[in-house]
């Protein structure tokens, strides 16, 4: 029996260990923190879903700039594609876990779930169709993201979702100033350490890809599966929240969730993707 190529296995030890450090960073710092921060301020449920949404997305972040530079921007694209997918699953195994099908078909959220939709199926159709990767791709893509960011508000806006806060207990209500602050301090603790796994997510993608003939969509699927940890973390914690508050059945939780997972999805596929791209050809390794 042939023995496992050693460089091999240490090249994949490096990447999981640096995608791991990344993805606790991101649940117990960064979105602990934003959580933290919505609560004690008294954020709408939209707002910090879309918080959470946001800090969540960062590991692909991480992982599509470090692959771009690497010259293996495939992986980074598959590695988007395969979030946004893994995501909605994700989503939705903690809608039926909590049983809130009924709750997620009300009318409320048809706009979150359109743009569900929407982040799902461009990434398939940018797979699929053979589109040039230009400056012009990103920055239509970009467009795409300001677009989605300005009709979501105005709509949230009609409906009255900025304004209706994130109930929350006692012990949040309490928390107040200081709650805020420490909020602020484990954010960005998590955000600079993911940003520091950055060259060791790089290299290992790099030997992966080039050096032992890995298709990039299959370590691509590998990172999807990985950097959506903290969003599965972070569906189920929302709606365990709300159990424990009385709450399961109400709309908040849904409302923080879909956000999340929407505000996630689009950064994804219409921020971070075009500026890995942006980067890659900068680089010319596009």
């Amino acid at each position: 029996m042939a023995m496992p190529n050693p460089a091999l296995i240490q090249a994949l030890l490096h990447l999981l260990i640096a995608i791991s450090i990344t993805v606790a960073s991101v649940r117990w710092l960064m979105v602990s923190g934003i959580q933290q921060l919505s609560d004690s301020l008294g954020w709408s449920a939209k707002a910090k879903g879309q918080l959470i949404g946001f800090a969540t997305s960062l590991p692909e972040l991480v992982v599509v700039l470090a692959a771009a530079w690497a010259g293996v921007f495939s992986a980074g694209f598959w590695n988007i594609a395969a979030s946004n997918i893994i995501n909605l699953v994700l989503f939705l195994s903690a809608v039926v876990v909590y049983l809130q099908q009924r709750e997620l078909l009300n009318p409320r959220f048809i706009e979150e779930l359109c743009f569900c939709s929407f982040s799902v199926i461009l990434p398939v159709v940018l797979a699929f169709v053979d589109l040039h990767r230009s400056p012009a791709l990103a920055l239509v893509l970009i467009g795409t993201f300001i677009g989605y960011q300005m009709l979501n508000r105005v709509l949230a806006t009609l409906k009255g979702k900025q304004g209706v806060e994130f109930r929350g207990d006692d012990d949040d209500a309490g928390a107040g100033r200081g709650g805020a602050g420490r909020g602020v301090f484990m954010a960005l603790a998590g955000m600079l350490i993911v940003l520091g796994c950055g060259e060791a997510l790089s290299s290992s993608t790099h030997e992966l890809v080039q050096v032992f003939a890995i298709p990039a969509w299959a370590v691509g699927w590998l990172l999807g599966v990985v950097t959506s940890l903290p969003e599965m973390t972070s569906f189920f914690e929302l709606y365990a929240i709300s159990q424990r508050r009385g709450l399961l059945h109400e709309l908040d939780d849904t409302q923080a969730g879909l956000d999340a997972l929407v505000s996630s999805n689009m950064a994804n596929i219409a921020l971070i993707y075009p500026l890995g791209l942006l980067l890659a050809l900068a680089v010319g390794r596009g």
